[in-house]
Order: C-alpha cells, then structure tokens, then sequence
C-alpha cells in the first residue's frame, strides 16, 4: 500500500507543485503544447514510479511517501 501512496505523492509533487517537465521541455527545445508523457501526467508518471518503486527496498519507499507526503500536504494548506 506504501508503494501506491509514494507513487502517487511523487507524481502529483513532480507534476503539480514543481513543474519539472516545464523546465524540460524549455531545455529540449520542445513547443509549449508538446507532451512531454509520462513526465506532464499525474496517472502516467505514477503508474511508472510504482513500478520503479517495487524493486527498491521499502525504507526508500516509506521516506519518498513521508517527504512528498509532506509537500504534498503543504500545498493543500497554502
């Protein structure tokens, strides 16, 4: 259950708050209406990282749920 709230904070944190697939796509020289899949997409880029975090030990796990948690839940308050 762990793997799917991690992936899902990360996600949402890599989407939403920081917007690292803006920069990317500025450094790529990608146009602004370009996808940038699975890095633009909540759904997509979870699903992915769920399977990232299924072969990594769970202590890794547990620490990007409880940090993305964090940022995740700071946003929600802002």
């Amino acid at each position: 259950m762990i793997i799917v709230i991690a992936s899902f904070l990360f996600a949402y944190y890599f989407v939403n708050v920081a917007g690292i697939h803006f920069a990317l796509k500025r450094l790529l020289n990608l146009k602004p209406h370009q996808r940038l899949k699975p890095l633009d997409c909540v759904t997509c880029l979870s699903v992915w990282m769920a399977v990232v975090f299924y072969f990594i030990p769970y202590e890794y796990v547990q620490f990007i749920a409880i940090i993305f948690g964090a940022g995740f839940l700071g946003n929600k308050i802002k």
